[in-house]
């Protein structure tokens, strides 16, 4: 049972990972007169490989507990605990390098 939660966490880290790369895919096609993203975006989305990276070593960190005996198996706690808190500390930054862009375009359709 372990092991399958393991996969269940890798699964939506993965996923959460995959969204945030799209974030920051994303953020530089925003529609704006000022052809210069943000400094803080520019440096987000030059640490998209970050994003990938994180989703591979969490799947070798499961497949060495998948391929340990089966009671020597350690709790998904504290995968899930780390998981979680490295999908914060790289969600939170690429939300507000998306959100900087878009904002820069409401203000300029507001002057216009």
């Amino acid at each position: 049972m372990k092991k399958f939660i393991h996969a269940l966490v890798l699964a939506v880290f993965g996923f959460g990972c995959w969204f945030t790369w799209g974030i920051l895919t994303l953020a530089p096609h925003v529609r704006r007169a000022d052809p210069a993203l943000p400094a803080f975006t520019t440096f987000c989305i030059s640490l998209r490989p970050v994003v990938v990276a994180l989703p591979l070593l969490a799947a070798a960190y499961c497949v060495w507990v998948w391929f340990r005996k089966a009671d020597r198996v350690p709790s998904w706690i504290g995968f899930f605990a780390a998981t979680t808190g490295a999908l914060v500390l790289v969600t939170l930054p690429a939300m507000v390098a998306a959100y900087l862009p878009l904002l820069s375009a409401v203000n300029n359709l507001a002057s216009k």
